[in-house]
């Protein structure tokens, strides 16, 4: 039977279990140095994917063997509708593969359709980032917020693009004209090829904005709520005429947010620690969308 929506307490548990068992193995693989990767021109595999994704789905099929999966290796495994574990073992895999001390394993549970749990682990620093909705964002289970008193001209925004928006011409073409705009509003702009890092600096007040281009399942959904939780306002455009479609630009409102909103997942999502930025932000991917390509 699947469980109602009240176990938040310990689907936040699992989840921080979960990652937790897939980080602890990266961080031995990573450390041994001896990495196992097939690779291509715009992505890359690690047998430690799948390492990682086996220990992360061990702990989730234990605690919750009804529940569907939808994990970056495996793909989907269970029926639609209740409780869906989106999972990336390995946020950061071309960084993990080249010696970059940058990833993380990741969890969102959603429920129906609704991410209701995001859970982050970063091996390296020992760091775990847990948020569930309607109770905030932590990190190491303290209380974090996205508050900053860097203003945008001089802080940092990350810039994060899916991979099907790498693989396209047109759509590279576009993130590479968003990225030179969000360039001209901050002192940096951040690339990491960790998307889930750059959300916990973002949830923690570390950097002042993101922008994510066609973002994927595997990352988005586990940052936007980690984000959401801890504050950070954001819009989510439509990715080729920056109509907004959804927005949360005001205070949190923790019981009532988000009741159907649009997420991020192959749009433009816009997110800033202050509305100032926020609009700074979204005026600037809006020009960058209408401008001609060269």
């Amino acid at each position: 039977m699947t469980d109602g929506p009240a176990d938040a307490d310990r689907l936040g548990a699992v989840a921080e279990r979960a990652v937790r068992a897939g980080g602890d193995y990266l961080l031995g693989a990573f450390r041994d140095g001896a990495i196992d990767a097939e690779y291509g021109t715009d992505d890359v595999k690690t047998a430690a994917d799948r390492a990682a994704e086996r220990r992360i789905l061990d702990v989730v099929g234990e605690a919750y063997p009804d529940h569907a999966v939808h994990a970056e290796e495996s793909g989907r495994d269970g029926s639609d509708g209740g409780y869906e574990w989106v999972i990336d073992p390995l946020d950061g895999t071309n960084n993990f593969a080249a010696g970059v001390p940058m990833f993380a394993s990741a969890a969102c549970v959603r429920y129906d359709g609704r991410p209701t749990v995001a859970a982050v682990y970063e091996p390296l620093p020992d760091c775990l980032y847990l948020a569930r909705r309607g109770a905030g964002a932590t990190a190491d289970g303290n209380p974090i917020t996205a508050d900053t008193d860097v203003s945008l001209p001089e802080g940092t925004v990350s810039f994060v693009v899916g991979l099907p928006a790498i693989r396209d011409p047109d759509r590279r073409a576009t993130a590479d004209r968003i990225q030179a705009a969000v360039g001209t509003e901050c002192k940096r702009v951040l690339d990491t090829w960790s998307p889930c890092v750059d959300w916990g600096l973002l949830a923690r007040g570390g950097i002042e904005g993101l922008v994510a281009y066609a973002p994927d399942v595997y990352e988005q959904y586990v940052g936007e709520l980690l984000a959401a939780e801890a504050g950070v306002r954001r819009r989510i455009l439509h990715p080729d005429t920056g109509a907004i479609l959804d927005e949360r630009a005001g205070p949190r409102r923790r019981d009532t947010e988000d009741a159907g909103a649009t997420t991020g997942v192959g749009n433009l999502y816009v997110g800033a620690s202050t509305v100032d930025g926020l609009d700074r932000l979204t005026d600037a991917v809006t020009a960058a969308l209408e401008s001609p390509p060269e």
